[in-house]
């Protein structure tokens, strides 16, 4: 897949995921959020809780699932990328590390998807 159809893919996905976390109930405050190291999917509140959201699409099952690519260095880049941003926007803040995955035509919330 060439990498414009990758980034459409992945923007679409992250659109989907948008819609899905609102109805949802949680409270979108922030999307492609860049910090130095890395970005952040998109940013919520569910309830009291900052939620950092990672999304992954997958078009087909060759490179494996979806949520099998937050892989043990994605979730140790997306701790560090929150402990940044909380340090600024909310010290003291509960936080939790959601996934949406968008595969096979559905989507899916992994609440609480890692530590």
């Amino acid at each position: 897949m060439s990498s414009s159809r990758r980034s459409e893919l992945g923007r679409l996905g992250e659109e989907a995921a948008v819609e899905l976390l609102r109805k949802a109930g949680y409270v979108v405050v922030g999307r492609n959020i860049r910090l130095p190291g890395g970005e952040i999917d998109i940013v919520c509140l569910d309830g009291d809780v900052v939620v950092f959201v990672e999304v992954k699409s997958r078009s087909n099952a060759v490179y494996g699932t979806a949520l099998g690519a937050v892989d043990a260095r994605k979730r140790a880049k997306l701790r560090a990328l929150a402990a940044d941003y909380l340090q600024v926007v909310g010290p003291g803040r509960r936080a939790r590390f959601d996934v949406v995955t968008c595969e096979r035509g559905g989507l899916k919330v992994h609440k609480g998807a890692f530590a």
